[in-house]
């Protein structure tokens, strides 16, 4: 099995106005492939009640490090009591919307050390005598990624008002 180590446990931005949810989807997708992120959309729903629509989307942006090691940003927005309006032609929805935001890193996600227990002992020794500088270089940049698709969402809902 994997192993998972967390790099950022969970960010958030949220927004009570109007959003153009396509255009947030675009930004974000546009994010991840200038980045070499594989976008894959894990969940999507939604639902009406009285106050209005509900919608819940989750995506997973993953990216091959090498071999043994890639990195994932779990994205999730939550949008509640959203209703249509129209701004400047715009088709625009009204509510509460929510970005959270979690990264992690994967070893041996393959799971090609994971045959028996003497290659996943040297597995064990090789990443903390060999490649830990790498581990710890991979964590710093994934660190920085999650914060700039952050800092990315927060201009954008910034740009709203």
């Amino acid at each position: 099995m994997s192993e998972t180590y967390y790099v950022i446990k969970e960010i958030s931005i949220s927004r009570t106005g109007a959003v153009n949810l396509r255009e947030a989807y675009r930004l974000m997708k546009e994010w991840a492939s200038q980045r070499k992120y594989h976008f894959i959309e894990k969940e999507y729903k939604d639902s009406e009640a009285a106050d209005g629509k509900s919608v819940l989307i989750r995506w997973d942006l993953k990216k091959k490090v090498d071999d043994y090691t890639r990195v994932i940003i779990d994205v999730v927005i939550r949008g509640n009591n959203l209703k249509e309006v129209t701004i400047k032609k715009k088709k625009l929805v009204h509510g509460d919307v929510s970005v959270y935001l979690e990264s992690y890193v994967e070893k041996d996600y393959e799971e090609n050390w994971e045959k028996n227990p003497v290659s996943k002992f040297i597995r064990e020794i090789f990443d903390k005598i060999v490649v830990s500088q790498h581990f710890d270089h991979v964590h710093k940049e994934l660190r920085s990624e999650t914060y700039a698709l952050y800092d990315e969402i927060k201009r954008y809902f910034k740009a709203l008002q």
